[in-house]
């Protein structure tokens, strides 16, 4: 009778059968998170040796990487018989902008000041045109107040101007600001936070992330006869936060005072982040081995710091999360 699989091996097992990940998504999560920090480049046949462990065959990635080239993320060079990808400048721009949401969390303050996006009720804008601001719009984080006016209480002007320059419509709205008048008497709009956006459908994510990877910190934190395997940290590295990353690009990023007290994004960061750092440094041997050591000088500051850093200290009572 063949042996049991190890513990972590289960993990592996349920999370790829529960909720397999998409090829070109995963793709978009590996080149923010692990090739960003490394010089941005990478060979077809050493993506394809990462990936194929994660349930990703060979077909299906070089279709999604394909993609990736058309969509301008990636450029490809031929090298005899294979093939070497590299970020280009617009992938480093998109991920660089998206590290911001996967790895910090919410403003702990707020001063009271918002960033507005009014279309013109008569404007000359289509239909197909609104419905795409609206979506990028929302995909910012901006939620709509009334009809034709969005508002976000984090997000500066410079994020709206850029969706508007890059629809091409850069003068078919009014990008401006505006300050929250809840001491003269006025209904504070942080008040109404829950109809201008799906908070509700976002905790629940949140929620269900801490159910699924609490014990796998739990079980990373009692580990303490074998080392960790690294391609094992590696695949749940990428798992974790391909999970995440996909919650956290849905949150508004409303400040923590706009949040209800008991909002379940915090103790799913801090698990998050607690497993991140655990399986970091195996993850990062198995990626040093497999397409080689990248140069101090490649590796930005702020991979240093993503999830608060390496103080993270792992689950306790103030999360909030029992493992």
């Amino acid at each position: 009778m063949a042996p049991p699989p190890a513990p972590l091996s289960r993990h592996i097992v349920r999370l790829l059968k529960s909720d397999p990940p998409r090829a070109k998504s995963l793709c978009v999560t590996f080149l923010g998170d692990a090739l960003a920090p490394r010089g941005g480049e990478v060979w077809l046949s050493d993506l394809i040796t990462l990936f194929t462990p994660l349930g990703i065959n060979e077909r299906l990635l070089r279709t999604s990487v394909f993609r990736l080239v058309a969509q301008g993320w990636l450029t490809s060079e031929r090298h005899g018989r294979r093939s070497l990808y590299r970020l280009s400048a617009l992938g480093e721009r998109t991920t660089q902008r998206a590290s911001t949401r996967i790895y910090d969390g919410p403003a702990l303050e707020w001063d009271g000041n918002w960033t507005l996006v009014a279309l013109p009720r008569n404007g000359n804008n289509g239909l197909a045109e609104r419905g795409e601001l609206r979506r990028e719009l929302e995909w910012e984080g901006f939620g709509m107040i009334a009809p034709g006016l969005f508002a976000h209480p984090q997000t500066e002007a410079g994020a709206a101007h850029r969706i508007l320059d890059e629809l091409g419509i850069p003068d078919k709205a009014l990008v401006l600001s505006a300050q929250d008048l809840a001491g003269a008497g006025g209904l504070p709009i942080a008040q109404i936070a829950p109809q201008c956006w799906n908070l509700a459908d976002v905790a629940e994510q949140y929620r269900q992330f801490s159910r699924q990877f609490a014990p796998l910190v739990k079980h990373l934190d009692e580990e303490t006869v074998a080392p960790l395997d690294p391609e094992q940290a590696f695949i749940l590295r990428m798992l974790a936060l391909h999970h995440w990353r996909r919650i956290v690009l849905h949150d508004p990023r409303l400040p923590q005072p706009m949040l209800p007290a008991d909002w379940p994004g915090h103790a799913a960061r801090a698990v998050c982040g607690a497993l991140y750092w655990r399986l970091f440094d195996a993850s990062e041997a198995h990626l040093d081995a497999l397409i080689g050591p990248a140069a101090a000088a490649s590796r930005p500051a702020q991979q240093s710091t993503r999830f608060g850093g390496r103080q993270i200290a792992g689950i306790t009572e103030a999360t909030g999360v029992s493992a």
